[in-house]
């Protein structure tokens, strides 16, 4: 599509611009209640995703065996997770009450590091040391705060998702049909272009992001565990979840499993690299070229310059959330100014020549 000369289109897009950026700051400054109602979406799409892929695959039978199968499947997944729960009580419980052990285990890995480097100049040392120090405090900080903030989580989860729920599997179709009621015939189309393609590109972004981070965590927790890391099971999760946080996050994830391996001793601590370093492979060269590039056409530079501007102004839940709100900001415009540009034609496109007299 041409670039439009009209002063009108740029103006109306400048303003709904302005429009979008302050719904973003809106959000994240009611951070806790946007991370609520965000991974409640999450749930709700890899809910639909499961139920489409089991209707797809149980087309022969009836509804009643439908029924059943996703009663039993459904009960299957709660019994096997309150056993799982259940024999990793013992683990959770000695991990969250001798934390300051780990904590200790980190120190003595670092003094062993700093012990091989000996020979560098005592103020390198000391920056080493503060920088290993600054590092875990910050990743046992947010672990902190979030298990502060974990009953608040849990009582919107329990107030809210219910009611989710409810509005997404029952009364979706009336909601659409109401909002779509809500907006005027002229730009019908438009707007259902933009959130067709929005919720489209979001769905596949975040199943993606969420199968990605349970295949991170699965392999890295059953690698602590084959090598006989405190803790496993928790350094594993915390591994699929800092991963949504680009460049850095799997880095980061990696020191403490990596320090307290080499308290343990330094075999483990190689292994504890490699079994890093496999985990990031696999995620490299297959998840997330086959699961997130093929879902969102970003490119390299792009990505790099919001992951930097949103880690500025948001932190590390911006660096996560800013490839999602790159692609809605960019439908949202781009469906405009196709709107825009009809509705405010070019001057010269307005004028018609005129016709010769005949001679």
């Amino acid at each position: 599509m041409p670039i439009s000369m009209n002063k009108n289109v740029w103006i109306s897009i400048t303003v709904i611009f302005v429009i979008l950026c302050i719904g973003l700051f809106a959000l994240f400054y009611f951070q806790d209640i946007f991370v609520i109602l965000l991974l409640g979406l999450c749930i709700l799409a890899v809910v639909d995703k499961c139920i489409k892929f089991y209707n797809k695959h149980t087309t022969k039978l009836t509804r009643t065996q439908r029924r059943v199968g996703a009663v039993a499947v459904i009960i299957a997944l709660i019994v096997g997770t309150v056993v799982f729960v259940y024999t990793q009580m013992a683990s959770f419980s000695s991990l969250f009450d001798d934390m300051t052990n780990i904590q200790n285990m980190i120190e003595e890995g670092t003094q062993i590091i700093l012990a091989i480097f000996d020979v560098l100049p005592e103020s390198i040392i000391n920056s080493i040391e503060e920088t290993v120090k600054s590092l875990t405090d910050a990743v046992f900080g947010m672990l902190m705060q979030m298990l502060s903030k974990a009953l608040y989580y849990i009582l919107g989860m329990i107030l809210l998702y219910p009611i989710m729920f409810r509005l997404y599997f029952k009364d979706r179709g009336r909601i659409k049909t109401m909002i779509l009621g809500m907006v005027p015939k002229k730009f019908s189309e438009s707007f259902g272009n933009a959130s067709s393609a929005i919720l489209t590109q979001i769905n596949k972004f975040f199943v993606a992001k969420v199968i990605e981070s349970i295949a991170l965590a699965v392999i890295t927790s059953v690698g602590f565990f084959l090598l006989g890391i405190p803790g496993w099971l928790f350094l594993g999760i915390l591994f699929g979840l800092l991963n949504n946080v680009p460049y850095i996050g799997p880095w980061i994830s990696t020191i403490p499993p990596l320090l307290i391996g080499l308290a343990i001793s330094w075999q483990t601590a190689i292994l504890v690299l490699v079994v890093s370093l496999i985990a990031q492979a696999i995620d490299n060269y297959y998840l997330v070229p086959y699961m997130i590039s093929d879902k969102v056409s970003v490119s390299p530079f792009t990505t790099v310059i919001l992951v930097l501007v949103f880690a500025q102004l948001f932190g590390a839940l911006g660096m996560i959330l800013s490839i999602p709100f790159y692609i809605i900001f960019k439908i949202i415009l781009m469906e405009s100014y196709k709107q825009l540009v009809q509705m405010f034609p070019d001057d010269a496109a307005k004028t018609t020549p005129p016709k010769t007299a005949p001679e």
